[in-house]
């Protein structure tokens, strides 16, 4: 298991069964996508892996956004996932080369050729190229024109019915609520995590 950061080298060593999504806070709604995606690497005999960015775009797009206050470190992303399933991280900065791809260029470019994927995981609010154009159904369409199967995530609801999101969850800790952020999180809260608590303490993680 590892955290690889894809560099102009870099190439999987074999087939993959790959989520996608930002991951911060790895909450219900990422380990709803992680266990599609180890189910179906399983059925394929391929390797299960995940695709992330080392901030959040919408972090680097807002710097003085409350989207900027990520919840997990890249690290710490990594082995949350890890310990859900996913054996490689493959990691890459949001910079300029990558934020300007156009959407179906960063699906033959990065996933289908570099990553070597066979079947993708999402979530159902999935964005990915420039501008965020491309979608979840676009990338259906995509998949199914090149021969890869897909498996597109419906929304994660808590019990009461609230949407299970990191944007949620950041708002219950600058409310001082851990019950109802670590509900969202399907696990206690890290240390990084607690100290945004109460809105005390709510700093940057670069």
């Amino acid at each position: 298991m590892s955290l690889i950061r894809l560099d102009e080298n870099y190439c999987s060593p074999g087939p993959t069964a790959l989520c996608l999504g930002t991951f911060d806070g790895v909450h219900l709604g990422h380990q709803a996508l992680v266990r599609a995606c180890c189910l179906e690497a399983e059925k394929r005999s391929v390797l299960p892996a995940a695709f992330v960015f080392e901030r959040p775009p919408a972090a680097v797009i807002h710097p003085d956004s409350p989207a900027s206050h990520i919840l997990t470190t890249l690290e710490e992303k990594s082995s949350l996932l890890q310990s859900l399933g996913i054996r490689n991280v493959i990691c890459a900065p949001f910079d300029e080369n990558i934020s300007s791809m156009a959407y179906d260029r960063f699906f033959y470019e990065i996933l289908l050729g570099r990553l070597k994927a066979i079947h993708l995981v999402c979530g159902f609010h999935y964005r990915f190229g420039k501008n965020a154009l491309g979608n979840a159904e676009m990338l259906k369409e995509l998949c199914v024109a090149n021969g890869l199967s897909i498996s597109v995530i419906p929304p994660v609801k808590t019990e009461k019915g609230e949407l299970v999101s990191s944007t949620a969850i950041r708002q219950y800790l600058e409310l001082g609520n851990r019950d109802a952020a670590e509900e969202m999180l399907g696990r206690p809260l890290l240390h990084t995590e607690d100290r945004l608590l109460g809105g005390v303490s709510y700093g940057k993680f670069k």
